[in-house]
């Protein structure tokens, strides 16, 4: 979006902005050469001396409190808002100040100094000047940024109002131009406008009646009018007061537990309003009075910060080229207010602590070359926390395609993928809507989305889609008609000469603009998203080519213990009730029962019948059966927790088991163990199995790379492997000569995207 020209703003536009500018001038102009020069200050509500700006013994000491100036008394002064104690006097004139000081009634007689540095410094170096940025920001609002709806009125007229109620508050103890009695009336302003604006902002909750709406603003401003009129209750604007910022916090916090969507924007504000109140709060406590006014200007410095953050989030789509450099600026001032907070704090302390001139002068140095270094060293790391943690850049925008070949090579699944471009890439590239669309040849599969309901992406529009890019006719900038007239970029995802997939790219901060420029590396994007979609695709293809070799191959399995169960099994028996056992010899009889007792421990191996009964007494079953085989040789301990009685997908509790079965066959035969130990742990979503042996272990030569143990011929510790790479588990391999093997699963199961 483009600022409109000056010939399309408003004349009243420009007159409002015009007239609250020269508000704020009057009353500067006022506070800094109308209003006169006593030489002290004090709190105009209790009269409590507070700043005293003559240099040498004044006969008023802080902490003093005035009950009388001349013939005005403090109760006079309280009352009356249009009363000044030193109105008319000119340099040099004497004048009685009666004050209440250790109890006690004092009356002294103090020379009016007049205008003076001092006291000219700390009018100077005040918040006042702050009013200007709330009216810059409101200017800018008002004349640049829209559309003109009802947060954008409110936001113009929220900032020209804390703009006046500043300026007024700076004054308003020195009764200039009726500021005093004009504070309480702003103040009553402020109350609608700032519980409105937090209402709809940065979402808007349940409609308000616009009857209830109109009621409040009228009562609010007839107690405007009335504050203009009346003297009575002047310190009620202290209620409207707390209420308007009380009540905006509260709504803030209202918008951050229901709104879900827009807890960044909520946590932007509280970051920014801590920055802009925690530096001038530091500066308060550790500054020594007769320092204030050296120092003192440091604490302005972080408080244009909360009214600038509410404006780049209203605003920042309509920052156009500018976003990469706002956000900059923003880390650059950001990384000035902490490194200035560092700062003081080693001031503070050297004052405190150090007398000697010399010592003094050497840590000025050290700390002069301590703000180079951090400059130098810190600021990079400083700018990519900021992008990252309060801006939501997750990638650096210069090196994006760089560090996105570097993590792409990870992503060795499709969720993984999707997750690193759901919360990484896009993020990163200010992208807010969007659809990854899969080409399944005869239909479409949108697995990824952000702001895209399913009416915009039907099937029927996504095929003709795909026809229109696949013969050359979709330009990456074309126009969509419905449904895909929210697409601003589309980029198709080639692999070769095959579309596999494509994006479908709509709002973007600042602006939904997609620059011709940015186009090369966002192509360059989508064609290495296509070579990691298209290796996914093909590695999905071959686990499931061999996920089915592997059931296959478990079904024969089936097939051939049902065969040795039903007919080797039942022919032996019927071959032994042929012949005469009175004419077998005794070895005939042990033969045979070691011979059938050998067919149904193969018949338990091929098809273990515990497991219909889950994988705990599965695990616990094969130890059984292993320690009745090995018999003394060998002993097998399982020790098995569950949680309940979890059950999980077939084909992962038969790999599990395959994997323990070949781990524990692998330590009995080859390993030559004498005790085997199964650890389990099963949870609801999760398996920990454990196989620990005290064998020789394997040789120091022995690879446990997959490829090398293919190489090598260990198909055994290949095929565990293999077993879990089908099903998503983990394995790891601990061995050494001589100190055993320790073999450990883990398998948890996936949230799919």
């Amino acid at each position: 979006m483009k600022n409109p020209p000056l010939k399309s703003w408003r004349l009243h536009d420009i007159l409002i902005a015009y007239v609250v500018l020269f508000f704020l001038f009057l009353y500067t102009y006022g506070l800094l050469f109308k209003t006169p020069y006593p030489g002290f200050y004090f709190n105009p509500s209790n009269g409590e001396l507070l700043e005293i700006y003559q240099p040498a013994n004044p006969p008023l000491k802080i902490g003093d409190f005035i009950q009388r100036v001349g013939s005005i008394s403090i109760e006079t002064y309280r009352q009356n808002k249009w009363i000044s104690f030193f109105d008319g006097m000119q340099a040099g004139q004497q004048i009685e100040i009666e004050v209440l000081r250790d109890q006690k009634s004092v009356t002294i007689l103090w020379e009016y100094p007049g205008y003076n540095t001092s006291e000219f410094q700390a009018r100077f170096f005040n918040i006042w000047w702050l009013a200007y940025v709330f009216w810059f920001i409101g200017m800018s609002t008002q004349l640049f940024m829209r559309p003109k709806d009802t947060q954008w009125r409110l936001f113009v007229a929220a900032n020209y109002l804390t703009g006046a109620f500043i300026m007024l508050g700076s004054v308003s103890s020195l009764r200039v131009f009726g500021s005093a009695i004009l504070l309480r009336a702003v103040t009553w302003l402020i109350l609608p406008t700032y519980l409105h604006f937090h209402w709809i902002f940065p979402k808007s909750f349940r409609r308000i009646p616009q009857w209830l709406k109109n009621v409040f603003y009228v009562i609010c401003g007839g107690i405007t009018i009335w504050q203009l009129f009346s003297q009575s209750f002047s310190g009620l604007y202290f209620f409207a007061i707390a209420l308007a910022f009380g009540g905006s916090i509260l709504l803030l916090a209202a918008h951050y537990l229901l709104q879900p969507n827009h807890r960044r924007e909520v946590m932007t504000l509280a970051i920014a309003a801590f920055s802009s109140t925690f530096f001038t709060f530091l500066i308060s406590l550790i500054g020594i009075r007769g320092d204030v006014s050296k120092i003192g200007p440091l604490a302005l410095l972080p408080l244009p910060i909360l009214p600038a953050t509410y404006f780049y989030i209203l605003y920042r789509r309509n920052l156009g080229g500018l976003e990469i450099r706002t956000n900059r600026v923003i880390s650059i001032y950001l990384f000035l207010i902490t490194l200035g907070f560092v700062l003081l704090l080693i001031i503070g302390y050297s004052k405190i602590a150090l007398i000697n001139r010399d010592v003094i002068a050497i840590t000025t140095v050290i700390i002069a070359l301590f703000t180079a270094l951090a400059s130098i060293l810190a600021f990079p790391k400083f700018q990519s926390f900021v992008e990252k943690r309060i801006l939501g850049i997750k990638l650096p925008n210069e090196s994006l395609a760089e560090s996105y070949s570097a993590r792409i090579i990870t992503s060795d699944s499709l969720p993984i993928l999707l997750k690193l471009l759901r919360d990484e890439v896009f993020p990163s590239l200010l992208i807010r809507q969007y659809a990854f669309v899969r080409n399944l040849k005869t239909s479409a599969e949108v697995i990824l989305s952000e702001n895209v309901t399913q009416d915009l992406v039907t099937e029927d529009a996504l095929m003709e889609l795909f026809a229109s890019s696949s013969k050359g006719n979709l330009s990456p900038f074309s126009k969509h008609n419905p449904p895909f007239d929210w697409v601003r970029l589309t980029l198709p995802l080639q692999f070769g000469s095959e579309l596999i997939g494509i994006w479908l790219l709509g709002r973007r901060d600042p602006d939904d603009h997609y620059s011709p420029v940015e186009f090369p590396s966002l192509q360059s994007l989508a064609n290495q998203t296509a070579v990691a979609l298209s290796n996914i695709i093909q590695t999905e293809h071959l686990k499931a080519v061999y996920g089915a070799n592997i059931h296959r191959y478990e079904q024969e399995r089936v097939n051939l213990a049902h065969d040795l169960h039903d007919s080797v099994l039942n022919e032996m028996a019927a071959m032994k009730m042929k012949l005469d056992p009175a004419s077998l010899p005794p070895e005939f009889q042990l033969s045979y029962d070691e011979l059938i007792n050998r067919v149904r421990e193969i018949v338990g191996d091929l098809r273990p019948p515990m497991l219909l009964y889950g994988l705990k007494f599965a695990l616990n079953g094969l130890a059984d059966n292993l320690s009745e085989r090995h018999r003394d040789k060998v002993n097998i301990i399982a020790d098995i927790e569950a949680d309940g009685e979890p059950r999980y997908p077939e084909i992962v509790e038969q790999n599990i088991y395959r994997i323990v079965q070949e781990a524990c066959e692998n330590a009995s035969k080859y390993a030559r163990a004498k005790s085997i130990v199964i650890e389990g742990k099963l949870f609801e979503k999760r398996i920990e199995v454990k196989v620990i042996d005290d064998g020789i272990g394997f040789r120091d030569e022995i690879s446990l790379k997959l490829d090398d143990m293919l190489a090598n011929k260990h198909f055994g510790l290949a095929g565990m492997h293999e077993r879990a790479d089908l099903i998503g588990a983990a394995i790891r391999i601990d061995s050494k000569p001589k100190h055993g093997t320790r073999i450990q699963v883990s398998w948890e199961a996936k949230d799919t995207i």
